[in-house]
């Protein structure tokens, strides 16, 4: 499989559109990333001429209407890899024998407080969509193309006393809300073909 160029973020941080402090910034010209994201780039480039940001373009991903943003390099790593495929949610449900729910299990002690324990891993090129139905009947502000190799951090519910987090399938599409992002003006109520992605805890 070929080898990405993706950027990880290493701690919660803000992309933002001039290689600044974020506080110089209007709200339109920054976006909040969490934790344990993993964006695939169509560039980079690394910070030169005592600069300390990364610039680089998002592949098929957009923010406040823009591709391309710096990130403070010390909060972000470049990783150049193929892409690693996880376990996808279609194969969890058949295993789970669970039509319209999937069960993910999480050590409740061990996240404690935390939000945003759990990464949507995209294993193929996808479209996330706003209702669980074929995309081709969606119009664009209803729809949002995510390439292979992207990870996005869900806001979910905290585990339950059985150490689980449910999530709905609906139509063979997961639905979730993710944490601190938006696409299309919306982060929550999201629909994705279960074959095409898995659910995993952060490192």
């Amino acid at each position: 499989m070929a080898t990405l160029n993706r950027v990880l973020f290493i701690q919660d941080t803000v992309l933002k559109q001039e290689p600044v402090q974020s506080g110089q910034l209007p709200s339109t010209k920054q976006q909040n990333i969490p934790i344990g994201t993993l964006f695939v780039l169509k560039f980079y480039e690394i910070p030169a001429n005592y600069s300390d940001h990364y610039k680089f373009a998002l592949e098929d991903l957009q923010f406040k209407g823009f591709s391309n943003w710096y990130a403070f390099a010390k909060h972000v790593t470049i990783i150049q890899e193929a892409i690693n495929p996880v376990t996808t949610i279609s194969a969890i449900a058949t295993q789970q024998q669970a039509k319209d729910t999937v069960k993910i299990t999480v050590d409740r002690q061990s996240v404690g407080n935390q939000q945003g324990f759990l990464k949507l891993v995209f294993n193929a090129d996808t479209i996330i969509k706003r209702q669980p139905v074929d995309s081709k009947v969606l119009n664009d502000q209803s729809k949002q193309k995510i390439p292979a190799g992207t990870e996005l951090i869900l806001l979910t519910d905290k585990p339950d006393t059985n150490n689980i987090v449910k999530f709905t399938i609906q139509d063979s599409h997961l639905k979730f809300s993710l944490k601190d992002v938006e696409f299309k003006g919306f982060s929550k109520d999201w629909f994705v073909f279960t074959q095409h992605v898995g659910i995993q805890g952060l490192d």
